[in-house]
């Protein structure tokens, strides 16, 4: 089976006039920005929609946008193609995309927490003595010696982000980060100074670690739909608990965005769906180079291909003619209406309704119906359970849909 996983980015990946293509028309994009202005007491959409940009890629308001920007995209996804993944994760900011898409917390709750984390991390960064370094043809090894050998307790430089074999970034003190970027470029690596209003994830970030600690117990936190991948570990967090505490301890450890993308490859990932603006991990996963292939959602070309790949219509096909074609063993007239006729009917249905695009139900909805239609019928035509299990996982690979070298 070829899994899937959905990543969702952070910031840096904002833009004016972000996720147009896909939340135009989409009622529940609509509501979404309705209880974030509610909740925000400003209109975000107008801002992600019109900007200014100077505005929107402030903290305090990009963390918000973003969040909100991929929760939209992530509805969107679960309405037209409804695939439920193996993992979630999201990269530092979109962490709280992936908890929410898995239902750890509720939007609003998220929004409240991601404006109370922005703002911790502008008024640490007040101070303007941070800065960070995007830092590409050098070894981590070499990297993690400069950070070691030019860092205090006062003035720290450390990695912020393992992103990918060929792009790792540095963040802290201006004074050592300076002297890191310099030794580097003198072995010939490019170094590109990131425009940011702090140095996140290093320890000068210790204090807005602490309120968010403080912010965080004001929250109900619930147990995940499937798990989710800790920027911090780069495994499943285990429970409720340890995501509260893979949350603060984000602020201050870096994030492990290569380790998170080997372990969905090593445990049976091929496909990944990023979720919100630009196509940073899509371009990241490249990198890395694992099995993994990622579509984004903000890419044309990637919409289309996801809608090829698992299109829900020819999914519902599939399981109409497994429904039809399996061989029946109950002559029980009444237990035949009920296990196969009416089911058979609803998938006909169903089928209809998705070639007239007058489906009323969501596509993760449709998907686990017609795995009950599908369960009922072939438990009523008496069909083995060792029968039923082969007949299911071959129609899950169908859901699935066809990997390809798709660029």
């Amino acid at each position: 089976m070829n899994r899937m996983a959905l990543v969702f980015p952070g910031q840096g990946s904002q833009y004016v006039g972000m996720g147009t293509a896909w939340h135009s028309g989409f009622t529940e994009a609509d509501r979404l920005f309705e209880e974030a202005a509610d909740i925000l007491g400003y209109d975000l959409k107008a801002l992600c929609m019109a900007g200014p940009i100077t505005q929107l890629s402030r903290t305090f308001y990009t963390q918000p946008a973003l969040l909100t920007i991929s929760v939209i995209a992530f509805r969107r996804y679960m309405h037209e193609i409804g695939m439920i993944p193996e993992f979630s994760a999201g990269h530092s900011l979109g962490e709280y995309s992936a908890l929410v898409s898995s239902g750890v917390l509720a939007f609003g709750d998220a929004l409240r927490l991601v404006q109370e984390r922005g703002r911790f991390m502008e008024e640490a960064a007040v101070a303007k003595l941070g800065s960070m370094i995007a830092v590409r043809g050098a070894e981590p090894g070499a990297v993690e010696e400069f950070c070691r050998l030019h860092s205090t307790v006062d003035q720290p430089a450390v990695i912020a982000c393992y992103n990918s074999p060929n792009q790792y970034v540095v963040s802290g003190h201006r004074t050592s980060v300076a002297v890191v970027a310099g030794e580097l470029e003198q072995r010939g690596a490019q170094i590109t100074r990131l425009q940011v209003s702090g140095p996140f994830h290093s320890p000068l970030m210790q204090h807005a670690a602490d309120r968010l600690a403080a912010e965080l117990q004001r929250y109900t936190l619930n147990e995940a739909k499937w798990p989710v991948i800790s920027n911090v570990t780069a495994q499943p967090y285990p429970d409720v608990d340890s995501i509260r505490q893979g949350l603060i301890l984000q602020m201050t450890q870096p994030v492990r965005w290569i380790q998170t993308m080997q372990y969905m490859a090593n445990h049976g990932v091929k496909q990944g769906v990023e979720l919100g603006p630009r196509t940073v991990l899509k371009n990241l996963a490249k990198e890395i180079n694992t099995a993994i292939e990622v579509l984004s959602l903000d890419r044309d070309l990637d919409r289309v291909e996801l809608e090829r790949r698992f299109s829900i219509r020819n999914w519902i096909a599939c399981s109409l003619s497994l429904a039809v074609s399996t061989p029946n063993a109950n002559w029980n007239e009444d237990e035949y209406r009920k296990g196969v006729i009416l089911p058979v009917r609803r998938l006909e249905e169903l089928l209809r309704n998705s070639e007239s695009g007058s489906g009323p139900l969501p596509a993760a909805e449709q998907r686990l119906e017609i795995l009950e239609c599908i369960r009922l019928v072939l438990q009523t035509k008496q069909v083995s359970e060792g029968e039923q299990k082969v007949m299911l996982e071959h129609l899950r690979r169908e859901q699935d849909g066809a990997i390809s070298n798709f660029n």
